[in-house]
This record gives structure tokens, sequence and C-alpha cells, in this order.
């Protein structure tokens, strides 16, 4: 049987927010500019680096 109550969701990680940035800015797209690459790299850049703080600030 699935529980009728479902935890709350805590706040999401800079890391999460980073990845949905990135989902939602990559969403339906077929080509890609140089400067639309330019800002999908710098998306990643912010995700990459707060992956980096994550594992950081675990270990």
């Amino acid at each position: 049987m699935v529980p009728t109550n479902s935890p709350t969701p805590g706040p999401r990680s800079p890391a999460a927010l980073a990845n949905d940035a990135i989902r939602a800015y990559v969403a339906g797209r077929r080509s890609w500019s140089p400067a639309e690459l330019r800002e999908l790299d710098k998306l990643r850049a912010a995700w990459r680096q707060a992956i980096r703080d994550e594992v950081v600030t675990a270990a």
C-alpha cells in the first residue's frame, strides 16, 4: 500500500537548482548559436561548482 502522506520536500540544493536551469534552457532546442552555447557552458560551470561545493560540505 502506498502511504497517503508524502514527506514535505526540503529546500532544493544549489546543484539541483542549477540542474533545473540547464534542463529548462535546453528543453526543445534543436540547434545552438555560438552565444547559446556560451550560455550553456556558463550554466554547466555553475552546476559543476555547486556539485563541488556539496562534496566539500559533505566531507
